[in-house]
């Protein structure tokens, strides 16, 4: 199981193992701080306690001045791994709302029998729990549990579903029954009573306010909460950069960075295709902040051969297209850096995505009566839905759902409908609803409040953020062995951010206007007032030409039959339909194709 982690931590690897209480530790470790003396497992001086844990702990020094102080003697010189030992001794299981950090860990606390098990709040390091014969098995990745050889391989329909309607699995399933992945801000304690998560940390957005602030005291305060951020992430013994992709979050992370270094390294990609090549932003904001930029242009072609290579970087299938240039920028920067920092986040807490400006859209409208709402639904599914209208009908079919329903109708390939496209046997496995459940993971820990704006905003940072982005970016760097940080993810700058009125974030149409007013004068307007562009692939026109015979050998009819999970005339439809130019179906199929690579690859005979 730890040889197949080589890729998160080739620095390093321990094992520890206890035969007469039934417990295994092992690890890898990418060395980034305290690189001679952060050898894992780590015990304290008793030897009661052992840690093992991948990430970064950024107020490590405070914590450790702490335990100093109440008579803890550390035998590192500063690695954030002996602070979490010794603070479990110090504090037990309240230690965790006092990291601020991105972590998944294990501790071995031997006095009680215990295994303890922790993940950061927004879920930046992934940790996952499967469930076998007699006990646990723990990882950072499904593909350590899979060498497992008592874990059942056994897929859930109901994670299947969930990864057709919205691009990915919502915690904490995943695509195999019997396992799971232990929420963002969770502990849980595993023992022979068994496994009990319990939650430590949730998002809040408080509804009694204080006074009105001053947009000038807001812009002071995250200001210095984002200095704070950036400064904390860049304590490293190793080289340290910056994935500047010239859009306004990247480049503000880049500001700050500069104000604490004078030669910060920034790296960005391009594509030889000018319509998805945005490097020259990266470059003009690589020009103002006086890095030192590093660039490398790639062809159409180096993209699509990733394609049949996907299912080895994503153990859990992620219909994200953008895993191709994140990992492509990865690989790039790893050439030169072991830490990257990053503007993942921002969206999300900040309102930037042009989603939102549809959203308050439907915010406003939820206003009216219910019966009003209703007859316009009504009328819009009178219109035709393709041609003109297509965007109308489609706008009136969502306005009875719920703001969460909405939000992960707009995120998915399939809008929240794939049944459709499962076969008679995998639907009647199915619940009544596929949003009741993310739904209620959703609002577990959520604060109610009485803005629309900040449920989904909740609802961003639980589901998109927390099972794509950040899935995206930890599987496609540590398949590069390298480290990104996020400073929009701190909890102090999270924190405060929930107590901004929505209003600051999406002021009119205007997203991420709190941001944008902070950066002004500070980057150019050109790279602040400029439209939002994701990493992008021309999905539909590889399915139709060059990838055409992937398509057609992994979404067989015949093999699509013997399979069981789908309806093969229906997916043959589709297939022809958008090979034969009759429809763009790429968006649709892209999910099917990723899963039947997933599937072959982790499920298939050979495993």
């Amino acid at each position: 199981m730890n040889q197949t982690l080589i890729h998160r931590g080739p620095d390093d690897e321990g094992v520890a193992v206890f035969p007469s209480d039934g417990v295994a530790l092992a690890m890898r470790r990418l060395s980034i701080l305290d690189i001679e003396g952060g050898h894992q497992p780590m015990w304290d001086e008793s030897r009661l306690h052992a840690v093992i844990f991948n990430g970064e702990i950024y107020n490590s020094q405070d914590i450790r001045n702490d335990l100093v102080a109440k008579g803890h003697h550390f035998d590192t010189d500063h690695s954030d791994t002996e602070v979490l030992v010794h603070g479990y001794e110090q504090w037990g299981l309240d230690l965790f709302p006092m990291l601020n950090g991105m972590f998944a860990l294990v501790i071995w606390d031997r006095p009680q029998r215990r295994l303890v098990i922790a993940r950061d709040i927004i879920g930046e390091k992934p940790l996952y729990v499967g469930r076998i014969k007699g006990g646990y098995a723990i990882a950072s990745e499904l593909k350590a549990l899979m060498r497992h050889p008592a874990l059942s391989h056994e897929l859930d329909p109901v994670a299947l579903e969930q990864f057709l309607a919205f691009d990915f699995v919502i915690g904490p399933r995943t695509m195999l029954a019997g396992v799971s992945k232990l929420a963002a801000g969770h502990y849980a304690v595993v023992s022979a009573d068994g496994f009990e998560p319990r939650r430590y940390w949730s998002a809040r957005f408080p509804t009694a306010r204080e006074p009105a602030r001053y947009l000038a005291a807001t812009l002071l305060c995250v200001d210095q909460l984002l200095d704070q951020s950036v400064r904390h992430r860049m304590v490293a013994d190793v080289p340290i950069g910056l994935f500047l992709s010239g859009g306004l979050d990247s480049t503000t992370v880049g500001y700050y960075m500069c104000r604490h270094s004078g030669d910060v390294q920034s790296f960005s990609i391009g594509f030889d295709d000018r319509r998805y090549d945005e490097s020259r932003y990266a470059e003009l904001a690589a020009r103002h902040l006086g890095t030192r930029h590093h660039l490398e242009v790639f062809s159409e072609e180096r993209i699509r051969e990733l394609v049949p290579k996907i299912a080895d970087i994503l153990d859990e299938p992620m219909a994200d297209q953008s895993i191709f240039p994140t990992y492509l920028l990865c690989r790039s920067t790893s050439q030169s850096v072991k830490v990257a920092l990053g503007g993942d986040g921002g969206d999300e807490l900040l309102m930037g995505y042009r989603t939102y400006q549809l959203l308050k859209a439907y915010w406003m409208l939820d206003r009216l009566p219910g019966y009003a709402r209703r007859s316009l639904a009504q009328v819009g599914a009178w219109l035709p839905a393709a041609g003109p209208t297509r965007k109308l009908n489609s706008f009136a079919a969502s306005l009875d759902l719920t703001p969460v329903e909405r939000l992960l109708c707009r995120l998915g390939s399939y809008r929240g409908n794939a049944r459709w496209v499962l076969s008679s046997n995998t639907r009647s496995n199915l619940p009544t609803s596929v949003f009741d459940e993310a739904e209620g993971s959703f609002s577990e820990g959520f604060q109610p409040s009485a803005e629309i704006a900040n449920e989904t905003i909740n609802a961003y940072i639980r589901g998109y953020l927390q099972e794509d982005i950040l899935v995206k970016v930890d599987r496609a760097s540590m398949a590069m062995s390298l480290e990104v940080r996020s400073p929009f993810l701190d909890p102090n700058l999270i924190a405060f951010l929930g107590t901004v009125p929505p209003s600051l974030k999406l002021r009119g149409m205007t997203r991420k206007y709190l941001l944008r007013q902070l950066m002004r004068g500070r980057i150019p307007d050109s790279i602040i007032d400029r439209p939002k562009h994701g990493f992008g692939v021309p999905l539909n026109a590889w399915l139709r030409t060059s990838l055409s015979d992937l398509l057609l050998n992994y979404l067989d009819p015949t093999r699509l039959k013997a399979q069981g999970l789908f309806e093969p005339v229906v997916v043959t439809r589709m297939v022809r339909d958008h090979i034969e130019g009759r429809r763009a179906n790429g968006q649709q199929l892209w999910p099917l194709l990723l899963f039947q690579l997933w599937h072959e690859r982790w499920l298939g005979d050979s495993n």
